[in-house]
């Protein structure tokens, strides 16, 4: 429980939102090189070291709009608490995708900047990201094999963060334009059947290549 009062923790909370919503819009302006922490003040209209403060330097601010897309994507599978398994990945790709195309702008430059971050040999702050994002996934691929949907001859953690990166990557290639909207989210189902069926029962598999050849109608352009 917090201990500054209610009113000055609203106030922080909305400089913090103003922040973050003029960082996107200058990452979809600039991309990651025309994103300073001096110019995001003066854009946010606060002081340097406020944004110091609530949020951290540069790479931190990209950091805390990848935060809140996961925000997102955790308050939408709480509103279905019952999804187990291979249902509840499928619910965690619907969720990112319909959180994703609801403010294109805004993501399709958190993915290029993401791209960035990641060939910086000494970035640090993306671990923890992809860690929480991957529980999804984890979590989705552990209950399938306790139901029987998996063998579990894989373990769910390598998988799971496997399902993960071709989900950033499917993502990316949407950010950068090299892969159209109608196309994106057969993409990325399919990038999730492609990756179950390494350890998909023989029902499972049937199952998952109904789906995928779903997806294919739509990626076979």
């Amino acid at each position: 429980m917090s201990l500054l009062p209610a009113a000055r923790v609203r106030n922080m909370d909305a400089r913090r939102r103003r922040i973050l919503d003029a960082a996107s819009c200058m990452l979809a302006a600039a991309g990651l090189p025309g994103l300073t922490v001096r110019a995001l003040a003066i854009k946010a209209g606060v002081t340097v070291p406020t944004i110091y403060n609530l949020i951290g330097a540069k790479d931190q601010v990209v950091a805390a709009l990848i935060e809140s897309a996961l925000d997102g994507m955790d308050a939408a599978l709480a509103s279905a608490p019952g999804l187990r398994g291979i249902a509840r990945a499928e619910a965690a790709v619907r969720a990112s995708a319909d959180l994703y195309f609801a403010s294109p702008e805004r993501y399709s430059a958190v993915f290029r900047a993401l791209q960035e971050l990641q060939a910086d040999p000494g970035e640090s702050s993306l671990g923890p990201l992809f860690r929480r994002a991957g529980d999804v996934f984890c979590t989705a691929v552990s209950e399938a094999q306790t139901d029987g949907d998996l063998h579990g001859r894989l373990k769910p953690v390598p998988l799971g963060h496997h399902i993960l990166h071709a989900q950033v990557e499917t993502f990316r290639l949407w950010g950068i334009g090299a892969l159209p909207v109608d196309a994106v989210r057969a993409r990325a189902c399919y990038a999730l059947y492609i990756s179950l069926l390494a350890d998909a029962t023989k029902p499972t598999r049937r199952v998952l290549l109904d789906r995928m050849r779903e997806s294919e109608a739509a990626l076979d352009t």
